[in-house]
């Protein structure tokens, strides 16, 4: 998916293969060329929190795949969730989870889901 679609455009779009960049080893693909050029320009503003893990599973001290389409964006930063229910158990406390998923963040970032 398009992580700048998200701010641009209000919703997930899925990228085509024809617009991509990498960062740190992962490649971000882009629905047009303008939205590869304003990732490129500042890719920290659209990259999702948690390198795009599950922002609930995070600050519960594990690694979930999340759902592209079940987001939000708070403060200016993407998050994603693993599944709608998982996301109305974070929306119940969003500040605090992400308060735990920062903390759990720097501890967990180079490990495997299954080493958790």
């Amino acid at each position: 998916y398009d992580p700048v679609a998200y701010f641009s455009d209000g919703k997930p779009v899925r990228g085509s293969g024809y617009h991509a960049a990498v960062v740190d080893g992962v490649t971000y693909v882009f629905a047009s060329s303008d939205h590869q050029e304003m990732f490129e320009a500042n890719p920290e503003k659209y990259l999702p929190a948690y390198g795009g893990y599950c922002a609930y599973g995070l600050g519960a001290g594990k690694k979930f795949v999340a759902d592209p389409e079940v987001w939000r964006i708070v403060e200016g930063k993407l998050y994603l969730n693993l599944n709608k229910r998982i996301q109305e158990k974070w929306e119940k406390d969003i500040p605090g989870f992400i308060k735990k998923g920062d903390a759990n963040w720097s501890v967990m970032k180079n490990k495997k889901p299954s080493d958790l």
